[in-house]
């Protein structure tokens, strides 16, 4: 008999949490590992369609959504549209490995934080922190 799944992302929690919304599995583990260790709640999804489902499932919005721009179906910027104009009270964070320029990012985002992949844990725990703490603008 196999352990039950911790991560269930059915399960209802007050605690606050992030979100991370990225195709690639790896980068999705890995950023959970990371940011685990903050003692934050942290629940991947694949998609947009997995974010949606996850989000209704919740009793409380997560403190971040970490979203990759390139994703198939439902890119990273419709997605952080729709996000920003459901959560009231979540901080948007993008994540991409194509690009350091964020310079063709629309005008309509381009407050949104943006990390680079490959990115350390400091670097994650420290922006993810930072929005936890209320330090950085929510938009």
């Amino acid at each position: 008999m196999s352990e039950p799944n911790t991560k269930d992302t059915a399960v209802t929690s007050a605690r606050d949490w992030v979100l991370i919304v990225d195709n690639d599995t790896l980068v999705r583990n890995v950023v959970e590992r990371m940011l685990e260790q903050t003692g934050l709640d942290v629940v991947g999804a694949e998609n947009a369609t997995q974010a949606f489902q996850i989000l209704s499932e919740r009793t409380s919005e997560p403190v971040v959504v970490m979203v990759e721009v390139l994703m198939p179906g439902m890119d990273g910027l419709t997605l952080t549209r729709k996000l920003s104009k459901l959560l009231k009270r979540s901080t948007l964070i993008f994540l991409s490995g194509h690009t350091s320029n964020f310079s063709w990012l629309p005008p309509d985002l381009r407050e949104i934080p943006f990390v680079s992949k490959p990115f350390g844990a400091a670097a994650i725990t420290e922006i993810v922190g930072a929005a936890h703490a209320g330090y950085l603008r929510r938009v």
